[in-house]
């Protein structure tokens, strides 16, 4: 086991350094038997595994884009051309990542899911702290950093509602019961009209559900076909382009979630991230992760 840092407690870390062979058993069962990085499904051509992506992030601080697998984590630093592995912990049969975070100005990283609950790195990736106190249990299913205090997070649960810290996930409150159906992915914007600093929109099997981070109440956020929601997604250079992938496509709104209009009737991928130029990105279903200049009408593969 790699070393500890200093004046934390509950700390899953794993030195950066280990053998590349010994590492790849530690990291969530890294390329093991799951549908994130299985060997059965092959490597991409840009460097990481096929399989089921669960989240996509921009990094704005390090410039980099991040793709999370149930079982790994992967980094590009070259808009998606090619990806790198970010070492992660060991954990338990029962862990998979569903959210990966990452502050603009704080430069810390946190992965989320059942099983793990939050754990954050400040040294890309070297060693993980556990971030769980106060929080009802591990099993945090979607989690989201405030778009302009890198110490606020918020983590959602399908039974205890939603939690927020304001110290980088040392402690956590809870604020409210949630929006009534589980919240698969959410974020944090800064869009005006806020009683205080912003907005949370959150991706349910019932809809895009939004509230202001007053936690004065949850709404619908205009009407979408009837079915899943996989994914939400915002422009930070024009806060009210959000953007929803659905099993019936992908659709953006310009008017913060009021209404929304479609723009790629083939559902791409669940996961969804935009970088700091506007450009959109989303995850096919073999993994492959793709790009649009224009808003979702049209995709392709990055290209150096």
């Amino acid at each position: 086991m790699g070393d500890m840092e200093k004046g934390d407690t509950g700390m899953v870390n794993w030195n950066r350094n280990l053998p590349s062979l010994a590492l790849s058993a530690l990291v969530f069962g890294a390329l093991g038997a799951c549908a994130g990085g299985s060997p059965e499904k092959g490597v991409l051509p840009d460097g990481a595994p096929q399989g089921e992506v669960v989240a996509l992030e921009y990094d704005g601080a390090r410039d980099r884009l991040l793709k999370a697998y149930p079982a790994a984590l992967y980094e590009s630093a070259d808009g998606g051309v090619s990806w790198n592995a970010i070492p992660l912990p060991g954990r338990g049969e029962d862990a998979r990542i569903t959210a990966v975070g990452a502050s603009d100005s704080g430069r810390a990283l946190y992965v989320a899911g059942p099983g793990i609950g939050v754990i954050r790195s400040s040294d890309s990736g070297r060693t993980w702290t556990s971030r769980v106190d106060g929080l009802p249990s591990r099993h945090v299913t979607a989690f989201a950093i405030h778009s302009d205090q890198p110490g606020t997070l918020y983590a959602a649960f399908a039974e205890e509602g939603i939690y927020r810290s304001e110290d980088g996930g040392a402690t956590w409150k809870k604020m409210d019961g949630g929006p009534g159906a589980e919240v698969r992915q959410f974020l944090h914007s800064d869009m005006e009209g806020s009683m205080q600093t912003g907005w949370l929109f959150a991706a349910t099997p019932a809809g895009v559900r939004r509230s202001m981070d007053c936690f004065c109440g949850w709404r619908p956020a205009g009407k979408l076909p009837h079915g899943e929601i996989l994914d939400v997604a915002y422009d930070p250079r024009q806060p009210k382009r959000v953007y929803a992938s659905t099993d019936h496509g992908l659709f953006r709104s310009v008017d913060g979630g009021e209404t929304w209009e479609p723009r790629s009737a083939d559902p791409i991928a669940g996961a969804l991230a935009v970088d700091g130029a506007g450009t959109l990105f989303s995850a096919a279903r073999d993994g492959t992760v793709l790009r649009s200049a224009d808003q979702g009408l049209s995709w392709e593969r990055p290209r150096a």
